[in-house]
């Protein structure tokens, strides 16, 4: 019995030549790049608990990292089974888990992780739930790091146990981004609030984008409002900085409420998706020179004034405004360019932009979700103009599993793209047609493309669970519209030396790999390929 799943064939040398720029990306070599505006999800990871995040290295096209609320990070190979991840970090005994929003709920690799194998997470601390941003180191393992070694860097409390925000992120300028919620309870106020609220508070942490430095220089200014003896340094562009006291000089963006979720894109560009209060969830946007100011929470809920009189009035016509800060309609406030009100969702998810290897046709487009509603949705930003909304969710999610399960987004070492279910699953956003992907590092000679035996291969089942367990693996050559001849079985995921035939020049050498388990043999192509001389088991 067979199974259709995927097709990788070679490029002939005058397509390689049109796309020697994207072949020369080092993440992207032997990714072959759909054309179509379809997408799918399939399940690459389970026997999770509460996953909120996944990201991988710098460069790092082999491992997927796993964040779980709990306390532990997994790591995953390509081409594993989805239940084969096992432990890089496990802290469980620093965090506080209690309540929904509190936990390990950050993670991202230093720029230089390469060379000095450091990476940090964002977690409630055990006890006082207090915030604690931390550096930690991996081991002479690539695949397991050293929970002793652990320096907390900043450190800040929580007034309540929601609203933590958490997400890290180095931007392009090299320092680390950390987004911190208002402080939690509702309406920014109360014990612990600010009287015009957190947010817009500048003496305080809580609602805002953090901008450190975490390896800093000799002579660097230290931090400010991070408590005790800071290990980072403030960068000097920071909008607020003052010294000691006063404003937080670690401060990059306020007015924010739950900043879950934020992104940069290549281009410096900055997207921000907020969760709102009871009416708004909002997105922020802005360009690497507008991106350092005030975004209005909680003067503003999304593009409204914010009644806090009655905080569910969601158009107010008339608002008083807190003495000392800013009116709703002080044109100061940087405005959200998407708002959703609260008809289903209620509690925006963050993504990021697209700029992965596999669908070039959505370069460019910032993704989105809501926990309460399960959407997955997209759209660009053209000179400061939200373009092109599209809703993915019948494709992403036709089971309508999702809503209150969606979590996050996260990102692997070629730009693809995660969805975190809440209920221990990982989905990976692919095209439609994809189960079993094949990657070969091709050399271009004089005439032709090479994936011989100066090349690397890899592959992996995407899906695992179309056959399990796969026993080995079959190479079959051939031509398009010809038959295929196997001439390669391994137990392995990969054919290191690989095919040693070079094609004549213009020659378009197809190959096809099988996933073989007992009489099935998981293929792929559309129309159905002849397999003929089938490999015996290694």
């Amino acid at each position: 019995m067979r199974k259709t799943h995927l097709l990788f064939i070679a490029i002939l040398s005058t397509l390689l030549l049109a796309n020697s720029a994207s072949m020369a990306q080092g993440v992207c070599d032997g990714v072959s790049p759909t054309n179509n505006l379809t997408i799918d999800s399939v399940v690459v990871a389970t026997g999770l608990s509460q996953p909120l995040l996944v990201t991988a290295p710098p460069g790092d096209t082999d491992r997927i990292f796993i964040v779980q609320q709990h306390g532990v990070i997994q790591v995953k190979q390509r081409g594993t089974a989805a239940n084969a991840h096992t432990t890089f970090l496990d802290i469980q005994t620093l965090i506080n888990t209690s309540g929904n929003e509190r936990g390990l709920l950050g993670m991202a690799f230093d720029p230089d992780y390469d060379i000095n194998g450091y990476f940090y997470v964002n977690y409630t601390r055990s006890g006082s739930g207090a915030t604690v941003v931390a550096r930690f180191s991996v081991t002479v393992d690539p695949d397991v790091a050293d929970p002793a070694s652990v320096v907390s860097l900043l450190t800040f409390t929580q007034p309540q146990s929601n609203h933590n925000g958490g997400h890290l992120e180095f931007g392009t300028d090299g320092f680390l981004y950390i987004g911190t919620g208002d402080g939690g309870g509702a309406n920014d106020a109360g014990t612990g609030h600010a009287s015009c609220g957190n947010g817009l508070a500048t003496d305080t942490m809580l609602g805002k984008i953090l901008r450190i430095d975490p390896t800093p220089l000799p002579g660097d200014e230290g931090g400010d409002c991070g408590g005790g003896a800071a290990l980072y340094g403030i960068p000097a562009t920071n909008p607020l900085v003052d010294g000691a006291g006063g404003d937080c000089d670690e401060i990059f963006a306020w007015g924010l409420r739950n900043p879950w979720r934020f992104d940069f894109d290549g281009n410096g560009d900055l997207y921000i998706a907020d969760v709102g209060q009871n009416c708004w969830e909002e997105v922020d946007y802005a360009t690497p020179a507008d991106a350092d100011g005030n975004y209005g929470w909680r003067s503003k809920e999304g593009l409204e004034c914010f009644n806090t009189s009655n905080p569910f009035d969601c158009n107010p016509v008339s608002v008083v405004g807190c003495f000392g800060a800013p009116a709703c309609t002080d044109p100061s406030l940087i405005d959200p360019v998407l708002v959703l009100n609260h008809s289903g969702p209620c509690s925006i998810t963050g993504g990021g932009v697209y700029r992965g290897c596999r669908m070039p046709q959505l370069d460019g487009y910032y993704f989105y979700g809501d926990y309460c509603a399960g959407i997955v949705r997209s759209f660009e930003m053209d000179n400061g103009i939200l373009k092109n909304p599209i809703d993915w969710t019948a494709q992403v999610d036709p089971g309508g599993t999702l809503p209150f399960d969606l979590t996050s987004f996260g990102w692997d070492g070629q730009g693809e793209m995660y969805i975190m279910d809440r209920d221990g699953s990982v989905l990976k956003i692919v095209p439609p047609f994809t189960a079993l992907e094949v990657a070969g590092n091709g050399v271009l000679g004089a005439d032709q493309l090479i994936l011989g035996a100066a090349g690397n291969w890899s592959w992996e089942d995407l899906e695992y669970n179309t056959m399990v367990p796969t026993e080995y693996y079959r190479v079959y050559r051939g031509t398009p519209d010809n038959d295929f001849s196997c001439i390669h079985s391994t137990l392995a995921n990969n054919w290191a030396t690989g095919d040693v035939t070079n094609p004549n020049p213009g020659e378009l050498l197809a190959y096809l790999v099988t996933a073989v388990s007992g009489s099935d043999e998981s293929k792929s192509g559309d129309p159905d390929r002849s397999l003929i001389n089938p490999c015996a088991a290694p």
